[in-house]
């Protein structure tokens, strides 16, 4: 039995550098929430919503770090619940301050997100474990389509 978790990453056996792809490229999360927050420091008022999504970049890129060398239940938890949270946050803003839905239609967006994201991981086999990932990727290609 392993006492280490093997899902959708390049690890092959234990050790703190058996995903070095995916540990090393963490940090290009750290450089967007730094390069965020350059730019955030210009503007005179930044909503609180962009703080919050700087935030959470920069746990995503400490969090998925720690999970991608240490491969622990616990560090997995630090790597996919900034990434639930990053992705509900900037699809509620996205969908209230650039297509402006109303607030019942985005909080039942959000819902939909967050519980096919859940359903889709019953499915580990499917993609090697990254099923909960294509929604995602489905939503954002989405956001790219002028309105």
């Amino acid at each position: 039995m392993n006492d280490y978790i093997d899902l959708y990453c390049e690890r092959t056996m234990p050790g703190l550098w058996s995903e070095p792809l995916n540990a090393v490229s963490n940090i290009s999360f750290l450089i967007a929430a730094w390069a965020i927050f350059q730019l955030a420091r210009r503007q005179q008022k930044v909503p609180k919503g962009i703080w919050i999504l700087i935030s959470l970049a920069t746990s995503i890129g400490i969090g998925s770090a720690l999970f991608h060398t240490l491969a622990t239940q616990w560090a997995r938890l630090l790597d996919v619940i900034p990434i639930m949270l990053f992705q509900l946050g900037f699809l509620w803003l996205y969908s209230r301050q650039v297509v402006r839905m109303r607030y019942g239609y985005a909080g039942g967006l959000l819902v939909g997100f967050f519980f096919a994201s859940n359903f889709s991981n019953q499915f580990t086999n499917v993609l090697n474990g990254s099923l909960s990932y294509a929604h995602a990727f489905l939503v954002l290609s989405c956001c790219t389509f002028k309105l």
